[in-house]
Formats: structure tokens, C-alpha cells, sequence
């Protein structure tokens, strides 16, 4: 995003906090870097169990009200200490303020977390590439579509869409990849307000079209030319880096699993 500097006070105050059982995903992790695409005005933390939810949120907000911040939990949804699947708070200080996040979210992904000197723990990059997949063919975000064209630039799109298919087995690649096409698009207004560089809406276009178009004829030619190829699967180099199998045959396959594996040498 890059940070604010309120951002990184707040964050300095919690990041001890987090682990592998609550860990940054959402946004931050591809735009925390200073050069990043947009800003944000929440914070994303992933928890594997409801448990590890509720403590790590109690021990958040307890942190940064000792820290001087003001918290103020959000109830629309019933009493604070109800809510043990999802919750949300924002943080307060004079005219700043950021939005926390707490989520279960079901552990199954292709790596394990990631420690970070920015963030403490995080959502490995790919994952978080998986996860904004599957959230742009849902719904019309700007945020999501600045995302997604950042992300092509570290992860072919074919790439991604294939793997996503191992966390939602309701989608074939080409369904996928039709869904996010139906939502892509930035909403008038909202990419100035997001935005921490220069982005020209129209060559945004120009990029996410070429992008889908390689990403529909690589899929087709996968499927076509073999056709044994499991879907719903990451393709790894000797590094361990994901890349485009029908671009480097000499790639593994990688599946998902349990809290994300790293894959045998």
C-alpha cells in the first residue's frame, strides 16, 4: 500500500503479536513496500482456528489501549464477545484511523506462513495471489483489480487461476478466469482514492486484457496437449518459486494441504 505513518505506529505496537496462527493476508501483503500500487485502510489478520481468533484480537486491542490508542470494537453484529468467527474494530488516534480485521479462515493453502520483518508474519505471496482470485470473481472491487495486475507481474495469471481451483473446486480455470473478467473494473472515483502512484485506468485495461487473453490460450493449450494435467494445483521450480508449467515443462506440481507445505526437493 504503502504504510502511512500512522499505519506503521499502530503496527509497530501489534506486530509481535502475530504468528502463524495470526498472520497479515488480505491487501498488505503485496502492498506494504513503499513503492506498492495503493494505499488501504485496514488491516487483515488470518487465524486457523476461532480460539487463536479471539486471542489474538483480546490481546490486540488490549496492547494498543495501552499504547494510548483508542479501539472501538464494532458490534453491529452482536456483543464483541460473541463473535468468535470474525471480528472488527477500528483504531483511533485525533484524525487518523485504521480498520483491524480478524477472520477464520479455513487453513488450506500451498505454503506455509511466511515471517516478515515489515509485518511479522504473513500470507505467502501466492497464496494471497489465490485468495485475490477468488475474490474478484465475486465481486467489483477497484482494490482487487489494482491487485490482481500487480500480482501478474510476479505470477503468471494462468498460473494463478489454475491454483485457485484447489481452493474452490466449484471453478474450472475457464470459469474462473470468465467470473474475474465479469468483475474487473475500476469503479469511478475509488482508484484516485487508493492509489499511491501513478495509475492510468485506461492502459490498466489495455494490460488486463493481454493478461486474460494469454491466460485463456495457456489454459486451453494445457488442457489440450495434456490433458492428465491435475487442476487446482500450483507448478514450482527447483527454488521453489511458482511459475507456468506450459511455459517450462521442467516445472513440479505442488498441491495444497493443511496450513501449506514446502514442496520435496
Amino acid at each position: 500500500m504503502p504504510l502511512t505513518e500512522f499505519q506503521e505506529d499502530v503496527l509497530s505496537v501489534i506486530r509481535d503479536n502475530r504468528s502463524e496462527s495470526s498472520h497479515f493476508a488480505g491487501g498488505l501483503v503485496l502492498h506494504a513496500a513503499r513503492q506498492s500500487a495503493r494505499f488501504s485502510n485496514d488491516f487483515d489478520f488470518f487465524h486457523d482456528s476461532a480460539d487463536a481468533l479471539v486471542k489474538s484480537s483480546e490481546r490486540d486491542v488490549s496492547m494498543l489501549r495501552t499504547a494510548g490508542y483508542e479501539v472501538i470494537p464494532d458490534e453491529k453484529h452482536g456483543p464483541w464477545e460473541s463473535q468468535t468467527s470474525f471480528r472488527r474494530a477500528v483504531v483511533r488516534r485525533g484524525a487518523d484511523e485504521v480498520v483491524l480485521d480478524w477472520a477464520h479462515d479455513a487453513p488450506w493453502r500451498f505454503f506455509p506462513v511466511i515471517h516478515d520483518p515489515v509485518l511479522g508474519w504473513r500470507l505467502h505471496l501466492f497464496d494471497m495471489a489465490v485468495n485475490k482470485a477468488l475474490a474478484l470473481s465475486g465481486r467489483t472491487e477497484t482494490r482487487d483489480y489494482v491487485d490482481i495486475l500487480e500480482l501478474g507481474n510476479t505470477y503468471p495469471l494462468e498460473a494463478i487461476i489454475w491454483a485457485a481451483c484447489g481452493k474452490d473446486e466449484g471453478f474450472s480455470p475457464l470459469f474462473l478466469l470468465t467470473m474475474m473478467r465479469r468483475f474487473a473494473r475500476t469503479e469511478r472515483g475509488e482508484l484516485d482514492k487508493i492509489k499511491a502512484r501513478h495509475l492510468d485506468p485506461v492502459q490498466m485495461k489495455m494490460r488486463w486484457i493481454e493478461m486474460c487473453d494469454q491466460a485463456e490460450a495457456e489454459i486451453t493449450r494445457l488442457a489440450d496437449t495434456r490433458p492428465d494435467t491435475p487442476v487446482g494445483v500450483a507448478f514450482v521450480d527447483a527454488g521453489n518459486e511458482p511459475g507456468w508449467i506450459g511455459r517450462d515443462p521442467s516445472l513440479r506440481i505442488h498441491r495444497p494441504s493443511l496450513r501449506g507445505s514446502w514442496p520435496d526437493s
